[in-house]
């Protein structure tokens, strides 16, 4: 496959996931549908039941709220000016996160399917995370919203899996992850970082061994495990490196990015 083509089914994907019109946008499994809806609303993915008391916050804004028993819930009147992650949790269901990136987002009324936790699914971290050194220009792709101080250049996480896991297919899942560099999230248009400064994809080691790597910012981003890396009922480590920035020739200048909800999916 030659890069130009690879290029437009990246940026058709891209699109048409994020794309939003005067109706209410239906979120579910990083699938885009349109339906005619008055409010924002959870509901379940497969009974299409609202959920009460699911909670949805935006961290870099320090906004928190809950559904209420119809699973209708408000957003903050707040100016983007980048993106921001939109995170809902609740108990027995896989946690959801979605990159909101502008405010025709947060204005039209949108549905979110979450679906119900699988029994070896494995929550890593649920937190906003920052990786890389703190330094970063003001064209970065969410350089504004950071407000994390960084953790270091990467992030690591021990757990268990069980023997039944090797039998099932396995994902690190990335809920949401913002202020990739990379020469391919500046020809899809989200940075306004120079050509010449952009940086290297943010890489993923499942026990050491590089299972893949991230180019573009977005939600619900899935790197599959292979069963041969997976140890049986003792400790396994993912490993998540930010990329760095390939004009910096006398020193490390490491990418900084933003991640939520880290965890591993079981189908």
């Amino acid at each position: 496959m030659n890069n130009k083509f690879f290029f437009i089914i990246v940026l058709t994907f891209f699109c048409a996931t994020f794309a939003l019109n005067s109706y209410a946008t239906t979120y579910s499994g990083g699938v885009t549908k349109v339906g005619q809806k008055n409010s924002n609303q959870i509901v379940d993915s497969q009974s299409k039941q609202p959920i009460e008391f699911a909670k949805i916050s935006i961290p870099q804004q320090k906004f928190r709220t809950y559904s209420d028993q119809n699973g209708n819930f408000q957003l903050p009147d707040i100016q983007i000016k980048q993106p921001l992650i939109l995170n809902v949790e609740k108990e027995g269901y896989r946690p959801f996160s979605l990159t909101i990136n502008n405010n025709r987002s947060l204005n039209n009324p949108m549905q979110i399917e979450i679906a119900k936790s699988e029994p070896f699914d494995i929550n890593l971290d649920s937190e906003i995370i920052h990786l890389g050194d703190n330094s970063f220009s003001k064209n970065s792709a969410s350089a504004s919203d950071f407000r994390l101080k960084s953790s270091g250049p990467s992030y690591s996480k021990d757990f268990i899996m069980t023997n039944n896991a090797k039998n099932s297919t396995n994902y690190l899942c990335i809920g949401s992850i913002c202020g990739l560099d990379t020469l391919l999230a500046k020809k899809m248009g989200q940075n306004k970082i120079k050509t010449s400064a952009y940086s290297t994809p943010t890489e993923i080691f499942f026990n050491n061994t590089k299972i893949g790597e991230i180019k573009i910012n977005g939600d619900g981003q899935r790197i599959k495990i292979p069963s041969s890396l997976i140890k049986a009922d003792t400790k396994n480590q993912i490993t998540i490196k930010t990329g760095h920035n390939t004009y910096a020739n006398d020193h490390l200048d490491y990418d900084d990015i933003e991640i939520m909800n880290i965890s591993i999916l079981s189908e």
